[in-house]
């Protein structure tokens, strides 16, 4: 998060968590989840995911967004799953319909990808593989586009879900004056709300 201008360590890290919380709770209420698996080296992250009932995956020294989703889809494979959504935390505005609806286009097929872009159209604030090993995952530069390209090679299904909600993470400070004029009672938009106004 680049929000150093308007918050300051402990800030960013207490909303770090209420994110995380936020998310958790939001995963949860979504029907069509059946397992939530955390991965982080974070203990608090650990004691969060715990008092969600989430599974813990501890990440070793920070090895990168790709390799940790990586060792997550893969425990997800090897558990039986025959899907995977990957969500970051800092999307507060999601709501478990959201949730519901990417993985209900994922039904009707075998071999699909289903993702949501962010509200820049670089990255990919959710990312669906049905089945799990469909493609590697490319947090990197332009994801979006990365993860598409890579799925189009497979001869997979893709469907582009877009959620206002969804679409808008929480990046930058201007992505923070955006989400906290929306309509929502997610306790990490709160805490930001009091920290902004």
């Amino acid at each position: 998060m680049r929000l150093a201008p308007l918050l300051d360590i402990r800030d960013r890290v207490r909303l770090s968590g209420l994110l995380l919380e936020c998310t958790l709770s939001t995963l949860s209420k979504a029907t069509a989840i059946s397992k939530i698996i955390v991965i982080s080296s974070d203990v608090r992250a650990k004691r969060i995911a715990k008092m969600h009932a989430a599974i813990f995956l501890d990440e070793d020294n920070n090895i990168g967004v790709n390799n940790a989703v990586t060792i997550a889809n893969n425990y997800c494979s090897e558990a039986g799953a025959d899907a995977t959504i990957v969500l970051p935390q800092d999307l507060p505005l999601t709501v478990s319909e959201d949730i519901d609806m990417i993985c209900n286009y994922a039904k009707e097929h075998h071999k699909c990808l289903v993702i949501c872009p962010s509200a820049r159209y670089d990255g990919s604030n959710a990312l669906l593989r049905r089945p799990p090993k469909l493609i590697e995952s490319h947090y990197d530069n332009n994801s979006f586009d990365m993860h598409i390209n890579a799925a189009r090679k497979t001869g997979a299904e893709i469907k582009v879900f877009l959620s206002h909600r969804m679409m808008r993470d929480l990046d930058t400070v201007e992505d923070a004056k955006y989400i906290v004029k929306e309509p929502t009672m997610c306790k990490s938009v709160i805490y930001l709300r009091s920290k902004i106004q």
